[in-house]
């Protein structure tokens, strides 16, 4: 090697080893390591990773930058992460500014096949029109009713006798898991009114539930590899993206059935004159979109996929920490068994009271 190769070598040294230090010390939160960025940290922590994050938070005060990949210009393309729980940050970016978070082209083409364009991997006008229409849906009486309905049932039929046998017989229960079908059960019901019924006695299998579970799981795990890698894995058809298309070909066929069912039954109201249905799947068909046409069936289909996703695993991981949380703080749990019986007693004595006064 010759004197200028060695010393155009030394000279990118220091400059990265400047830009480094720079950045180095802009980041707050786990370190970062050179070329590696807090790809270390990542790995050594991944059987805790919720709570060495969480453990981040709490030292940085709510709020911290790391970077996935030390290098110049892949550092900001792909690689700078922002981590925060503060409020005023989350309302800022979901609500107040949402218009300056777009999603962007990479995060699209993860989830494009899975889900299109709908809610959750829509932006700008495209987004606004889906969350204003379901924002009006969802604000209708009928629609709550249908929500209030679908859970009630769900609960009182199938969750809690679950957990009652399992009481009677003394063997333990997934909560997780059991909380994981009952709002798969709801939200498939509000969405598309059709009843899974993986929450029910004996915890049967669900070929559309298995295969949306498969295809989360498969496009997840693009936004672990490079867009090029899992792009080429797609091309020859290998790993998970065999496993995605597969779902894929499951999850559309079951919900081509459901749509095609609906439009039939939605057909014949209209000429009967029948009030039509209260889920989002009829709603949405009765609908036009932003050029006057009616939607077609595989935008339906990803608006309710979209709505699965959103209401499933939000909802059941929230509920398995809060039962979680109410277990390991007793002094909690009795203060909620206390405001919920003076809240029965009191809806009981008042329907009671309205009972004597009838004729």
């Amino acid at each position: 090697m010759d004197v200028s190769n060695t010393m155009l070598l030394v000279a990118i040294a220091a400059a990265y080893w400047l830009w480094f230090k720079r950045i180095s010390r802009w980041l707050k939160g786990p370190r970062v390591w050179p070329i590696l960025g807090s790809l270390p940290g990542l790995i050594e922590q991944r059987d805790r990773m919720h709570d060495w994050i969480t453990e981040n938070l709490r030292a940085c005060g709510g709020t911290y930058q790391t970077c996935i990949c030390a290098v110049p210009f892949l550092a900001k393309k792909q690689g700078l992460v922002t981590v925060t729980c503060d409020p005023k940050n989350i309302e800022h970016m979901l609500k107040t500014r949402f218009d300056n978070y777009p999603k962007g082209p990479a995060w699209q083409a993860v989830f494009h096949d899975f889900l299109g364009q709908g809610i959750f991997n829509a932006d700008g006008d495209t987004w606004l029109f889906q969350g204003k229409t379901a924002a009006l849906e969802f604000t209708t009486r009928t629609l709550r009713q249908a929500m209030g309905r679908w859970v009630n049932r769900g609960i009182k039929l199938r969750f809690c006798p679950i957990l009652e046998t399992a009481q009677i017989k003394c063997e333990p229960v997934d909560l997780q898991d059991l909380v994981l079908r009952l709002t798969f059960d709801n939200i498939c019901g509000l969405a598309f009114r059709k009843d899974t019924r993986t929450c029910a006695p004996g915890l049967p299998e669900n070929g559309f539930a298995s295969a949306f579970d498969r295809a989360t799981e498969a496009s997840l795990q693009r936004f672990i590899l490079p867009e090029f890698l899992w792009k080429l894995k797609k091309w020859l058809g290998l790993g998970l993206e065999v496993s995605l298309n597969r779902s894929l070909g499951e999850i559309d066929g079951y919900l081509d059935a459901v749509i095609n069912t609906r439009k039939q039954e939605l057909l014949s109201q209209q000429e009967s004159g029948v009030q039509g249905h209260d889920d989002l799947l009829s709603r949405f068909m009765k609908k036009k979109d932003q050029k006057g046409q009616s939607y077609s069936e595989g935008f339906l289909r990803h608006v309710a996929l979209n709505f699965i996703l959103a209401g499933r695993d939000t909802s059941s991981v929230a509920l398995s920490w809060f039962f979680w949380l109410v277990t390991t703080h007793p002094t909690v749990e009795n203060k909620i068994v206390r405001e919920i019986c003076s809240v029965l007693i009191e809806t009981r004595g008042t329907a009671s009271r309205r009972g004597r006064r009838s004729p």
